[in-house]
């Protein structure tokens, strides 16, 4: 899909296994591809001239979120994917969360602590070299500085959610001697990164100053401010200790940021939802021109005749055909229903997520997120797309439609599947790269979007207050009012009740987000939600033949942490002993 710049590809290990400082460098051009090019060798003392080399590097800094082991496939699916509302069905289960079978060898997990010490590493090399031509513009020398301290500031956030205390490094690696470092306490890695979040918010674009969403505003800042803020005060829950002494401030911190967002007047919410995740594989930002989307990561072309950038958002988790046409002469390089593209269907939506969607009439977030049909076909040839077949009560073919196709629906009243299906929030059929690859999708991935602003408003508001107050009606109230479903102001709710409401809001409008995972661990509800999954599992309702969807709920409350990988321990002397229960 689009992307913020060239892809910048450079040679970083992991932590404690970089041997030397040789960076490979794309050539940069404009903000809005990525294109692959031959990259040539630069050391940092013939490189970080001009402008263009700044930029170039930055695009290095970004790129690990766009890749397979982070946002464009492994993270939201193997490893913030074990949530409540998730889960893995294939024949064979893979060692992952998800499956809740991992292990500190598990390599969805070690590849991830990899690629995010090696953005760590690329911005600390361009923080440190950035200032060595003083002839280049200040203010761009200033813009380029605050992505980079963002961006390392994100990969520490999510080293911190899932391991706790890490190596905290800020200065890169430059020679063989001295890699191994202890861990940090994590309230000291806090403490560093949203100073450097906070330094570098003044010196971003606004999200009016670009028109596409992978590049980091003053808005994604805020609101990845607001996320860390929220999960810092309840950190508590997964050590079992007392409440920080500072929580209160945590929530007000939150509630700051969030509101910032909200009272810049830019941000609004895309009427209908469906649309905000067509535009993620339509190669569009923000299309009907109200900014929602706040920041993506962007993916690019098929990994094949176009860009090589491509992740696998809508092939694993998502929806599609489950017959491969990127061989078909008549159909690769056919959109829409013609040629649906590929899907395995790795990510299915629990029985809980569809009972919150039907017990609110959520039809509009409900059949988007859960497939509400499967596509039909000829039964011959290249087995040619012929309509949909809809669940049994789920037949609403609604905008996502298109003519010349058949709409049929089940028949059968108490098939399994009419409640476990799919995960559907990014679909390939809204793809416009061709030919469609079987395997990689150009869809972006949403990392932070204007509702879950809201959603930090309302929550943290109501943690400040007694009773649930105008404001935090008035932010949970617009998202529900987009979904068609009735607002709770005047209900009166409880501090509790509105803090409940909250919690199955975030669940209906984020589901497969890579969000809900890191939700319930700072509500200190993961391990009692996720033992509570065992019920719906016997339930009426989900599907007898779901091998790997009997096991999920096994967690033990060592999943409140990820395990450091055996790799960085066999490397790193100074990290002697792994998370609790690993």
């Amino acid at each position: 899909m689009k992307a913020i710049n060239k892809i910048m590809k450079q040679s970083v290990g992991i932590t404690a296994k970089v041997l030397f400082l040789t960076v490979l460098i794309f050539q940069f051009s404009s903000c809005s591809d990525f294109l692959e090019k031959e990259p040539h060798t630069a050391t940092t003392e013939t490189y970080f001239n001009n402008e263009s080399d700044l930029e170039s590097f930055l695009t290095g800094v970004y790129s690990p979120i766009m890749q397979e082991h982070f946002y464009g496939n492994n993270y939201p699916l193997y490893n913030a994917g074990g949530d409540d509302l998730t889960f893995f069905q294939r024949a064979n289960s893979t060692s992952s969360m998800i499956c809740a079978n991992a292990s500190s060898s598990n390599a969805y997990i070690s590849t991830f602590w990899r690629i995010l010490y090696e953005g760590i590493n690329r911005a600390n090399i361009l923080l440190e070299n950035i200032d060595r031509n003083s002839s280049i513009p200040q203010v761009f020398r200033d813009r380029v500085r605050a992505e980079a301290m963002f961006l390392r500031s994100f990969y520490y956030f999510n080293l911190v959610q899932g391991w706790g205390d890490v190596p905290l490094r800020l200065e890169s690696t430059k020679a063989v001697v001295g890699l191994s470092a202890p861990r940090t306490d994590k309230q000291l890695i806090y403490d560093t990164l949203i100073t450097d979040i906070v330094n570098s918010i003044p010196y971003l674009y606004k999200s009016t100053d670009i028109p596409y969403t992978g590049r980091v505003t003053q808005s994604a800042a805020k609101g990845i401010l607001a996320r860390i803020y929220l999960f810092r005060a309840g950190e508590h829950f997964r050590d079992k200790t007392g409440p920080d002494a500072n929580r209160q401030f945590y929530f007000s911190e939150a509630r700051r940021w969030a509101l910032e967002v909200k009272e810049s007047l830019i941000h609004g919410l895309v009427t209908p939802y469906s649309r905000v995740f067509m535009d993620l594989s339509e190669d569009k930002y923000n299309s009907t021109g109200v900014l929602e989307s706040i920041w993506e990561a962007e993916e690019a072309g098929n990994r094949g005749t176009v860009e090589q950038a491509a992740g696998r958002i809508g092939n694993t988790v998502g929806f599609g055909s489950q017959n491969d046409y990127s061989s078909s002469t008549q159909f690769k390089n056919q959109m829409g229903m013609t040629n649906p593209g590929y899907s395995y269907k790795f990510a299915y939506g629990s029985l809980k997520l569809y009972e919150m969607f039907e017990s609110e009439g959520d039809t509009a977030r409900g059949d988007w997120n859960i497939a509400n049909y499967e596509y039909t076909f000829e039964s011959t040839g290249d087995k040619k797309v012929t309509g949909r077949k809809y669940y049994y009560g789920k037949k609403r073919p609604g905008i996502t439609a298109p003519e010349g196709f058949t709409y049929t629906e089940d028949a059968q009243t108490s098939s399994d599947r009419n409640k476990t299906r799919c995960a559907a929030k990014y679909r390939r059929e809204h793809e416009v790269v061709g030919p469609k690859n079987k395997n990689y999708t150009p869809i972006n991935f949403p990392i932070l979007r204007y509702s879950d602003v809201l959603l930090m408003i309302a929550e943290a508001d109501n943690e400040l207050t007694a009773v649930p107050s105008d404001l935090a009606y008035e932010c949970i109230d617009a998202v529900r009012a987009r979904a068609g479903i009735a607002t709770l102001a005047g209900s009166n709710l409880t501090k509790e009740q509105f803090r409940n409401a909250i919690k199955k809001e975030r669940a209906m409008e984020l589901c497969f987000e890579a969000v809900r995972r890191w939700d319930l661990i700072r509500w200190g509800d993961f391990y009692t939600e996720m033992r509570n999954m065992q019920s719906y599992v016997n339930q009426d309702g989900w599907g007898s033949g779901f091998k790997y969807a009997a096991d999920y709920y096994n967690v033990s409350e060592a999943y409140n942490y990820f395990p450091i990988p055996d790799i960085e321990m066999s490397v790193n002397k100074l990290i002697t002993s792994n998370n609790t229960g690993w």
